[in-house]
């Protein structure tokens, strides 16, 4: 609970001063604050499962939302009226101090196959689609490599966990895009910050680069400014760019929980689209066994049973059970007056079961539907 008050005061704060500044006429920091309360509260209808909070993050991210959109209408309707010279100044006013390295992130991920429950058909894709053509690139050389992997499916099961482990395998520079950010930049910068990610990419080859939540940069167009159509079109410019060089070794892989919302010309990019179900009942045995890897469990502790009593969960609801059964032998000793000095018993079914009555599934039935129909029309698997 200590987690969720945090986020939410973070969100709250985020939110706040968004509507100060929206007040002051500074768009383009309200855009940002907005930008990351909307970021925030994606986060808590993830992990929060009490249904009226829930109700609450919905109505929240959907009005923030639509506050970004009309400050993003106006503030490209102020542009067209404002003189080159006068509008430049105006940025450097405006402009919230966002720096590159806030909306992309370089690492390199030390993710194993093992750490990855079932997924065997994804894995297999993505080897044939990006691991082969980057370790052996000599038998790819009359074979055009795929530029462009989509993986979308439910919240929480393992797509960003899936690109991790590609960058590991290539030993690749992984660079991770926060779509959030970088569409809350100011105008023409969002275009500038879209060319620099492609460009680093290609001198730190083997390169991935991983956008999360897709969906913000290849919405379906329609009534956006023009400077959102700029951003999209510089997108699909450097996507199609990709591999136009000998032996350039560069995949962008995209992940959404809103494949519906992709624009036909961004879908044609992704070259590869792979549906990530909700786990299977193997698949949740070995999620349980991964997140309680070091945690000292009683004989008791059944995984065929508790696999079975999470059908429908996805891999995040798995983790958050963990976690919270985890917890409760260390409130029994706190309880206690031990927590300094006295060593939690171990871990029980019984806290796992009581763990699942607090924890329900985040995924609905009628959106695994609505992925599976998706998936039988566009998927490439």
């Amino acid at each position: 609970m200590e987690r969720l008050s945090e986020l939410i005061e973070q969100a709250s704060n985020f939110a706040r001063k968004a509507i100060r500044l929206e007040r002051d006429g500074n768009i383009a920091a309200a855009i940002y604050n907005y930008s990351q309360a909307v970021k925030i509260l994606k986060t808590l209808l993830q992990i929060d499962q009490r249904s009226q909070a829930r109700e609450i993050y919905r109505k929240r991210l959907k009005e923030y939302s639509l506050r970004i959109k009309r400050l993003l209408s106006r503030a490209w309707s102020k542009e067209k009226q404002i003189p080159q010279v006068k509008r430049r100044t105006e940025y450097l006013v405006q402009e919230p101090s966002i720096q590159f390295t806030d909306v992309i992130m370089m690492e390199k991920p030390k993710i194993r196959e093992q750490d990855i429950a079932d997924l065997e058909h994804a894995k297999q894709i993505l080897k044939e689609a990006v691991i082969w053509p980057i370790l052996r690139p000599d038998l790819f050389k009359h074979i055009t490599p795929w530029r462009g992997i989509l993986l979308f499916g439910p919240p929480g099961c393992g797509k960003t966990l899936l690109a991790k482990w590609v960058a590991s395998e290539t030993k690749s520079t992984f660079l991770v895009v926060d779509s959030a950010t970088l569409l809350s930049k100011w105008l023409g910068e969002s275009e500038k910050i879209v060319k620099k990610i492609f460009s680093l990419a290609r001198e730190h080859q083997p390169a991935v680069i991983f956008i999360d939540e897709i969906d913000a940069i290849a919405a379906k167009r329609g009534e956006e400014h023009e400077a959102m159509r700029r951003v999209k079109a510089i997108f699909l410019t450097e996507m199609d760019g990709i591999h136009s060089k000998p032996n350039e070794q560069i995949v962008v892989i995209g992940a959404t929980n809103l494949p519906w919302d992709i624009d036909p010309a961004f879908r044609r990019r992704f070259e590869r689209r792979v549906y990530i179900p909700l786990p299977d009942f193997n698949a949740r045995k070995q999620i349980f066994r991964i997140h309680l890897r070091g945690i000292k469990l009683s004989d008791n502790v059944n995984f065929d049973e508790l696999a079975r009593l999470t059908e429908g969960y996805t891999g995040a609801d798995i983790a958050l059970i963990c976690r919270e059964a985890a917890m409760i032998p260390i409130r029994e000793l706190a309880e206690s007056g031990q927590l300094l000095r006295g060593k939690p018993r171990p871990v029980q079914m019984s806290d796992f079961l009581e763990a699942i009555k607090k924890i329900k599934p985040s995924v609905s039935k009628e959106e695994i539907r609505k992925y599976e129909e998706w998936a039988r029309k566009f998927s490439t698997t």
